[in-house]
């Protein structure tokens, strides 16, 4: 019996070191695999000129370009105070004083199609809850469209630039829980604001066709939580199911690719990755990008709908990615190690990112049009 025992826990104890052994070689080897790889980064030219533009700055985040294409809305934060809002010249990159002077910070900045206000939600120091704003951009003026104890946020103009429509936690149903979901609508020269959607199910992120038709926005499933992208009228009438159930999230979506496809950033299952999806509203095709085992995230798309930036990771932090429509041509643009925040394409050969490549995080151009030489590239 004592023999069996003690066999028994030999056989244990050599059992246990085997494995452990392997252990510590594998994660010898994992160790030494990433090491590897950022090296390997490191040493990796990077294919396209790299700007820095700005210093000290303090970069929360990158909002859009203006219909003129002419100037793009920067969120930036002092030391000790909240993210506001400034305006860059894409020309010349020089910035304006900021536009906003929010105690608790601004989100979600959005131009007006006649590129005459800017939409954006934001805190005021007596507001608990964030609400929505207009600024004239010629007077600098800013007028608050809402003011209640919801949380509005996720601007976004009418075609026609005379209205907002925003995602609230103010229900329209009775008795609603506090917290569910919709879009709502207020006019930018004041007024009562009104309820968008008015169904059951939870809606948000409006958004509005190339074509300036109808309004895209994301609902979700009472039942399941699953995402789907919705096509209503201008007057808030359901229309058209494009995904159905396809997605369980779907963080954001940009019309306008080529063959009138809708970039998708989205998760098939709760537990996937997040990858990206070009999606054919007409057949209801979605076609992941190449290289479906690489994470992407925060896509942004070119003017001409062919070019497609995101975000991945790699051994040295996230970097920049760019997807070709044409080419079917995936690269990586970006090796330096640090931490990438969502692009922002400036025209169809220029991307704006925020970066910590340079230990702060600051603003960055990547050139299209001007490739690193072959000769440089090798040294």
């Amino acid at each position: 019996m004592r023999t069996d025992k003690l066999n028994t826990t030999v056989f244990n104890t050599g059992t246990l070191l085997i494995l452990f052994a392997i252990f510590i070689t594998l994660l010898s080897s994992n160790q030494v695999s990433s090491q590897s790889d950022k090296k390997d980064d490191k040493k990796t030219p990077e294919p396209f000129k790299i700007q820095r533009l700005t210093q000290g700055m303090g970069l929360s985040s990158i909002g859009p370009v203006s219909p003129d294409k002419k100037s793009i809305l920067l969120l930036a934060q002092k030391p000790d105070s909240a993210p506001n809002l400034y305006m860059m010249n894409t020309g010349d990159h020089s910035i304006k004083p900021p536009l906003t002077n929010m105690k608790w910070g601004v989100t979600g900045p959005q131009w007006s199609p006649d590129g005459q206000w800017i939409a954006f939600a934001g805190f005021n120091e007596t507001a608990s809850f964030d609400e929505i704003y207009v600024l004239n951009v010629k007077t600098g003026t800013i007028r608050q469209l809402t003011k209640n104890a919801f949380s509005d946020k996720e601007p976004v103009f009418t075609p026609d630039s005379k209205t907002v429509l925003y995602t609230s936690d103010e229900s329209p149903l009775p008795d609603a829980a506090f917290g569910t979901l919709h879009v709502a609508a207020v006019p930018i020269a004041g007024g009562k604001a009104q309820f968008f959607t008015e169904d059951e199910c939870l809606s948000i992120r409006p958004g509005v066709s190339p074509d300036k038709k109808s309004v895209l926005l994301i609902k979700i499933s009472e039942n399941s939580g699953r995402h789907s992208l919705w096509e209503y009228s201008l007057d808030g009438k359901p229309g058209r199911d494009l995904t159905e159930t396809r997605y369980a999230r779907i963080n954001s979506y940009i019309p306008g690719a080529t063959r009138g496809m809708i970039v998708l950033w989205a998760q098939e299952e709760a537990a996937q990755q997040d990858n990206i999806y070009l999606f054919d509203r007409d057949i209801g095709q979605a076609n992941e990008l190449p290289q479906p085992d690489l994470p992407k995230r925060s896509p942004t798309l070119s003017p001409d709908g062919k070019l497609i930036a995101f975000i991945g990771p790699s051994g040295t932090g996230s970097q920049l990615f760019l997807f070709d429509s044409t080419t079917q041509e995936l690269k990586q643009l970006t090796f330096k190690p640090g931490s990438i925040s969502p692009p922002v394409f400036v025209s169809n050969t220029e991307i704006f990112f925020g970066s910590t490549r340079d230990k702060e995080h600051e603003l960055y151009l990547v050139d299209l049009s001007q490739p690193v030489a072959e000769e440089k590239k090798k040294k």
